[in-house]
């Protein structure tokens, strides 16, 4: 029953995961692979689930509570254990990764002020850290948030990427802006040898490629004497 638990949790069939816990209620404890069902949920992208799932268990982790930008629980949770905020979950991810991810913008203050480690990568193959994680979600209010608090613009993650790179790749043009006022180099390449504006214009992201290639070119003009 634990299988059809979850397969029903990643397809986001609502009335499954109901009818199963109904019939066995230890269910909402279960884990598949270090990740608890309202995790699975969250990644999935089933926000509605999500939430549904945290209403059915009696106590949210640190993790979860991220994953769904529930920030009452984490000032609790916090107030009992200020450890937490920096820790790991099973899959690598602290918490002000998974609230920027999922493009939690309240819980992912909260979590800075509370002392979150803005440029602490995953203990996981992405080595993602917290921007990296809100650039793949595609969340600038969060990137913009990030870099105000001391987020590195150059950091890379697996395959050598940087967040420019990932913003290049997802025509996120908001974030291409955000990151190229706070330093984001544009000559960097990744392991493969591409910069972002080859990725924007491999995947056909004119805007995202014109803004790059403005950039690059205001930064190589030579000042006219006077």
């Amino acid at each position: 029953m634990q299988k059809q638990f979850f397969d029903a949790i990643r397809a986001g069939n609502r009335d499954e995961v109901e009818r199963l816990l109904l019939l066995d209620t230890s269910l909402i404890h279960a884990k598949e692979k270090g990740l608890s069902p309202v995790l699975i949920a969250a990644y999935r992208l089933e926000p509605q689930l999500a939430d549904f799932l945290a209403d059915k268990t009696v106590t949210l982790t640190v993790f979860e509570a991220a994953a769904i930008g529930r920030t009452t629980h984490l000032v609790r949770l916090l107030a009992r254990n200020p450890d937490l905020v920096n820790a790991f979950a099973d899959d690598g991810f602290q918490p002000l990764g998974l609230a920027c991810f999922f493009g939690h913008l309240e819980a992912a203050e909260y979590l800075v002020r509370a002392g979150a480690m803005v440029n602490t990568p995953s203990n996981n193959e992405l080595h993602a850290t917290p921007l990296q994680s809100a650039v793949a979600g595609r969340h600038a209010p969060v990137v913009r948030m990030l870099l105000k608090n001391g987020a590195q613009p150059n950091v890379r993650e697996r395959g050598g990427g940087t967040p420019i790179h990932a913003a290049a790749a997802n025509d996120d043009t908001e974030s291409i802006q955000l990151l190229i006022l706070a330093g984001a180099d544009l000559h960097l390449r990744n392991d493969a040898g591409k910069r972002p504006v080859d990725l924007a214009e491999e995947k056909g992201h004119r805007r995202a490629a014109e803004i790059l290639k403005r950039e690059i070119t205001k930064r190589f003009r030579v000042p006219s004497s006077t």
